[in-house]
């Protein structure tokens, strides 16, 4: 186990469990962005899969914001907050998919988001002619948990999720924290909650339960690429890699891809972190990673993938990808005479030819079971 997975204390995970609920107004600035967001991996026959959802609330900065071609206003910087109530535009999205369909943009709707520290919660409401549309995210009354309801034109789901104040993974820590002069970032991530609640999706509705991955993300520089991957195995391991990336992705409009493989994997990482966690509890910290895509596989690329460390411990696998959803931003700059835009991709995979070696102990699909995951692919240029 790293030194590093091992220091937080129960006071660190209280803190930050109390800034899910601010977004630091004092730091944003005229490029930033936030977004809280759920992925939902119901527990089926396989493991974590292949089913998955997504909700978020997303907001940025600017006098004019399209989320997924819809008009929302943007964020004002200089807004007035005051006793701890944050008021600002926000978009509620979400999807839902499986190996046969993905249901996209289930839920799409703008409203005036009231974010409470104190209260500590998030509501993003709008009254529509087909009635109230929106999300909201508030802590859980009686333990370390979250509690959501949303509603969509396509979706309505109301669930709680939960983790434990003691654990390394199923509490919320800092993912990343840092200021400049320029701006910063700041991600709080809980990884690995158990999830269960009532969902009315375009198949039909029902319960689930399972396993939720949650973050609450904070940006105040403009949004560049990245590759970002969340995995669960059905006994309880998990997966997670990163590599923010600068390359000719930065000019993609859309979603497209370069003629080959070769000129897809043009990039200059800006950096690589990854783990795995075992779970028995082991974790190993990775700092070379790769991920790569795969084109021409079918409609959408698969990705290969590796990380490895100095004394030999190292994860290779395919993700192999059977849905693909996608919420792009764009930004009116200069008085609309330019505009700015983000690509978000979000690639469901299956793992296969899974090998790697972590803590001694070598890693094998027949003990572990079938790996599902998400995998971000994100492109454009936030500005």
């Amino acid at each position: 186990m790293t030194e590093e997975f091992a220091a937080r204390s129960l006071a660190d995970h209280r803190r930050v469990f109390e800034k899910i609920w601010w977004q630091n107004p004092e730091r944003q600035n005229w490029s930033s962005t936030s977004w809280w967001f759920f992925l939902l991996f119901p527990e089926g026959e396989e493991g974590y899969g292949p089913r998955q959802l997504m909700f978020s609330v997303a907001a940025g900065v600017g006098e004019q914001c399209r989320v997924n071609d819809r008009p929302t206003p943007g964020m004002d910087p200089d807004r007035p907050v005051a006793d701890g109530v944050d008021r600002f535009n926000a978009m509620t999205v979400g999807w839902a998919g499986d190996e046969e369909t993905v249901h996209d943009h289930v839920v799409n709707q703008p409203a005036e988001a009231v974010l409470s520290r104190e209260e500590q919660r998030l509501d993003a409401w709008a009254d529509t002619e087909d009635g109230r549309r929106g999300s909201e995210i508030a802590a859980h009354p009686d333990r370390l948990g979250l509690e959501s309801h949303i509603i969509g034109d396509d979706a309505k789901a109301e669930f709680e999720a939960w983790g434990e104040l003691d654990s390394q993974m199923s509490s919320p820590h800092h993912g990343l924290d840092f200021e400049t002069l320029g701006g910063g970032v700041q991600v709080i991530a809980w990884r690995q909650m158990e999830f269960e609640g009532m969902f009315d999706l375009p198949d039909g509705e029902e319960q689930l339960s399972g396993s939720c991955y949650f973050q609450r993300v904070c940006f105040d520089i403009p949004l560049f690429p990245w590759k970002w991957i969340w995995a669960i195995f059905p006994d309880g391991s998990s997966f997670s890699a990163m590599i923010p990336f600068i390359g000719p992705q930065l000019f993609r409009r859309g979603y497209k891809f370069f003629s080959s493989t070769r000129a897809e994997r043009l990039t200059i990482p800006l950096q690589e972190t990854g783990f795995w966690h075992s779970g028995s509890g082991e974790h190993v910290e990775f700092d070379r990673v790769t991920i790569e895509p795969l084109l021409g596989a079918g409609e959408h690329p698969d990705f290969e993938v590796r990380v490895e460390t100095d004394e030999g411990d190292y994860v290779s696998f395919v993700a192999q990808t059977y849905g693909h959803a996608r919420n792009w931003l764009d930004r009116e700059r200069l008085g609309g005479r330019l505009d700015s835009h983000w690509s978000y991709n979000e690639f469901m995979f299956r793992i296969a030819g899974l090998a790697g070696r972590v803590g001694g102990k070598h890693l094998e699909e027949t003990s572990l079971g079938r790996g599902f995951g998400t995998l971000e692919y994100s492109t454009g240029l936030g500005l």
